[in-house]
């Protein structure tokens, strides 16, 4: 953000509130850690956190004790409690991106528990589904945790990271509209690699200089379709093969489906990389047949690199909602039916296919930039702070 675009606002003293900092971990760290680093240079912003793992000069963080690893969900009342004491005075605005009862702006990167827990849930499913809930401390503390973030207050506002997770906090979870903003992932800035970066990409990551590389990314195995690409995969030609980046877990159900259909010689397993960049230069094409994602921040990185991308429909990927099928992205109506994601892979890599989707891809994010979205945030933060005056 540029000095000449604020320089008459008031500089503000925002609180951020993360469990994990970092611009190398799952999508909801990466979009947190880059508003910070887009703001910090017009306001004064703390982020407290347990895990920071990324830092700016600009910004002051606060070490938030890590007061058990297990169980998950008494850290969360923990880190809740503690940084609500930190943050109750001095700061004009907090913002949370974690399940916590206090924060005017709360950011929901995942679908709501009680939305998956209890919408269209009837009779003796649903007394079940409540029973369950009562009875567990862990589901109870979930839920009451996010009906205390969720609840409305005078200067408290829902920011949705997709129109589809808008439409489920308004159209299922009846909150107002008039205190849900959408405000999406960004990119920092977009690449066209020439094809000697892409082979020296390759060469760097281990990978055959020849053929046509797919890339899957993701920490959940099942969640991000996994199982599904490999099923795809065994049937397309041999001269097509994959690299998967993240944990991908759980491992050995994965690797056991590779080795049961003989594609250990095709598959390339990165791990957690640093550097995204390297991943992305070297692909041909990025397949995302998610079962679960409100918005699919890697699509948006893929096609930022001009990487053509499958992502699954917008019943299952929010980021699918403002694309086009079969002009910026394949969009993918069901995400476990393999033989229709091996027939879009083989019309995605298909060279009349994949140059136009290419070029819309790159075209389109480029109008997704952090900036702007910088702005929008910072909008919001004045608007809590004339609703507090």
């Amino acid at each position: 953000m540029t000095a000449d675009n604020s320089s008459q606002k008031k500089r503000l003293r925002v609180a951020v509130l993360a469990r994990i900092f970092s611009t190398s971990a799952g999508g909801a760290e990466r979009y947190c850690a880059s508003l910070v680093k887009h703001l910090a240079s017009q306001h004064e912003i703390h982020v407290f956190a347990q895990d920071i793992r990324t830092q700016y000069s600009q910004v002051v963080f606060h070490q938030v004790p890590l007061f058990c690893r297990r169980p998950r969900w008494l850290n969360q009342i923990a880190f809740a409690t503690y940084t609500w004491w930190q943050t109750r005075k001095g700061f004009d605005v907090v913002h949370s991106h974690e399940n916590t009862w206090h924060g005017d702006v709360q950011t929901i990167h995942v679908l709501p528990f009680s939305y998956l827990w209890f919408v269209n849930r009837h009779g003796f499913n649903f007394l079940f589904k409540t029973l369950q809930l009562i009875t567990s401390p862990r589901l109870l503390t979930y839920w009451v945790l996010e009906k205390l973030r969720m609840r409305h207050q005078p200067g408290r506002f829902l920011v949705a990271v997709s129109e589809p997770v808008k439409a489920v906090l308004h159209k299922d979870l009846k909150h107002n509209l008039e205190h849900i903003r959408v405000i999406s992932p960004g990119i920092e800035e977009t690449h066209v690699h020439s094809s000697s970066e892409k082979m020296q990409a390759r060469l760097d990551l281990g990978l055959p200089m020849q053929g046509k590389c797919l890339l899957w990314v993701g920490n959940n195995a099942i969640k991000k379709g996994l199982p599904t690409l490999l099923e795809a995969l065994a049937q397309l030609p041999h001269d097509i093969f994959l690299v998967i980046v993240g944990s991908a877990a759980p491992e050995n159900k994965w690797r056991s489906q590779v080795a049961a259909l003989g594609l250990e010689d095709r598959i390339y397993f990165k791990g957690v990389l640093d550097d995204m960049a390297l991943a992305y230069t070297a692909a041909d094409l990025l397949v995302h047949p998610t079962l679960e994602d409100t918005f699919g921040m890697v699509v948006l990185e893929a096609m930022s690199h001009a990487v053509p991308a499958i992502v699954s429909s917008e019943k299952y990927c929010g980021i699918s909602a403002e694309l086009t099928h079969q002009k910026n992205a394949w969009v993918l109506q069901d995400p476990l039916d393999a033989k229709a994601l091996e027939t879009s892979i083989q019309i995605s890599l298909d060279s009349n296919t994949v140059e136009p989707m290419s070029q819309h891809a790159f075209a389109w994010a480029g109008t997704q930039d952090w900036y702007q979205l910088a702005l929008a945030q910072e909008a919001l933060y004045y608007e809590v702070v004339s609703l507090k005056t």
